[in-house]
């Protein structure tokens, strides 16, 4: 089919076109008119219409070139496609004269946890929905078209005339397009279902040949919307504590680069969002052991930051032992304060699902001091006479939360809409052993994440 077509048509753009698509020959046509095989026969338009291969090329993928070489399996006689195209014509010339309705009311799509899937699917039943009416001649006129140059090398003009009335009709569109913007930018809502349905109908109008010079408006009005909501969504996590805006923002601000209407680039937004995005962990740990019933508490903090690169929260901060207590009289105690370093980092951010993960890479110092009561004496743990009082704790009872490379996971639900993100506590009983013997333990980590953006 797509050799007839050829014919219509000069110049080396199309030759090359109608080469990539008889590569693909041998194909069969199992439908009168798919919406690929109508995209190609936009493609012989655009082509007709003088556009460069630069611009046709993604039309000449193979998935494309293989439907435009479908054969039709029945035969045509020529009455049926004159009939067909006094049909179309009549059906298009009807459509014009009447009124352009009202656009249907566009779907909400949440832009801050939309899921991509549902949301392209959304996009797309509400694009049909908008060109229904007009796509439906634009078909027949592009169909009649197709008959006419299969049956007749003599149908220049009803071809040309078919092919031109497709794309005043389908032009009609740009005023449900215009109507859309005007009403509901600046709604948040309503961005996705508008920005795809008004590109579209610009890119199909433009493969129609009349559409031209509508890209640019709608580039600049769609830019300005997405980058509109980007600064509220901004806003909303500085000062609502709102983390499902996160990624909106992020594919917001992308967007309005995109589409060449940003203020700023988007290595400017990133930084925007690390000094919204900062973090402080405070966290306490409580070590007992029932051997002369031993207790230590340790505290610390870090502050969390994000990678500009990766939007990666890490950080590094320090731990320390505040206190210890023994039940017995005359026993070695632990000196104290003592300090450590302390790195972390947030896993698995999920806000929409209100989950992440904290990772801890230590919990106790690597050393710990003790004093002999009887002569005074200082020994460090680990040693021969003592081993580390909170690595053994944290060892023995926390293996449940280890992670895969070493230090520490612990799963920390995400409260939206609260300056105090996450808060967990962790405690485990068990048992720990000692120079043959085996004592009861128990440890608990609380841990508080608080919002403190910039």
């Amino acid at each position: 089919m797509i050799e007839e077509l050829a014919e219509t048509t000069r110049g080396t753009h199309f030759r090359a076109a109608r080469a990539a698509a008889k590569k693909a020959e041998g194909a069969v046509m199992k439908t009168y008119l798919t919406p690929v095989l109508l995209l190609n026969l936009i493609l012989v338009v655009f082509t007709a219409y003088g556009r460069s291969v630069e611009q046709t090329d993604v039309m000449l993928s193979s998935k494309f070139a293989s439907a435009a070489s479908e054969h039709l399996v029945f035969p045509i006689e020529p009455n049926d496609q004159d009939k067909e195209y006094k049909e179309a014509m009549e059906a298009a010339r009807k459509l014009l004269k009447e009124p352009i309705g009202n656009p249907p009311v566009p779907p909400d799509i949440n832009l801050k946890c939309a899921e991509g899937t549902a949301a392209e699917r959304l996009g797309g039943v509400y694009y049909r929905q908008l060109v229904q009416p007009e796509e439906e001649v634009c078909q027949k006129l592009l169909a009649a078209a197709k008959k006419l140059r299969l049956v007749s090398s003599d149908a220049e003009d009803k071809v040309n005339d078919a092919l031109v009335t497709a794309g005043l009709v389908f032009k009609r569109n740009f005023k449900k397009t215009d109507d859309l913007i005007r009403k509901y930018k600046p709604s948040p809502e309503k961005f996705s279902a508008v920005a795809l349905a008004s590109l579209r109908v610009c890119k199909e109008a433009q493969l129609l040949g009349v559409g031209e010079d509508r890209l640019a408006d709608y580039a600049s009005s769609l830019g300005s919307w997405a980058e509109n909501i980007a600064d509220k969504y901004l806003k909303e996590l500085r000062t609502n504590h709102d983390y499902k805006a996160i990624t909106a923002f992020l594919e917001l601000s992308r967007t309005a680069h995109m589409l060449g209407t940003a203020k700023i680039d988007v290595g400017e937004r990133l930084s925007q969002l690390a000094a919204a995005i900062k973090f402080k962990v405070d966290f306490d740990v409580s070590c007992w052991v029932s051997a002369a019933s031993q207790r230590v508490i340790l505290k610390g903090d870090v502050t969390l930051t994000a990678d500009e690169t990766r939007i990666l929260l890490k950080g590094e901060g320090k731990g320390e032992y505040v206190s210890y207590s023994t039940g017995a009289s005359g026993g070695g105690r632990m000196e104290v304060p003592n300090t450590y370093s302390v790195s972390m980092r947030l896993l698995e951010f999920k806000p929409c699902d209100g989950t992440a993960k904290l990772f801890v890479d230590r919990i106790g110092a690597d050393q710990e001091t003790w004093i002999s009561p009887k002569t005074g004496e200082r020994f460090t743990a680990p040693g021969k006479e003592v081993d580390l009082f909170v690595k053994t704790v944290v060892d023995e009872l926390f293996q449940g939360y280890r992670g895969k490379g070493g230090g520490f996971e612990f799963p920390v639900p995400i409260s939206n809409l609260q300056a105090q993100m996450c808060t967990g506590n962790f405690t485990q009983t068990g048992t720990v052993s000692k120079s043959g013997e085996t004592f009861s333990a128990s440890i608990t980590y609380n841990v508080t994440i608080t919002h403190t953006p910039k």
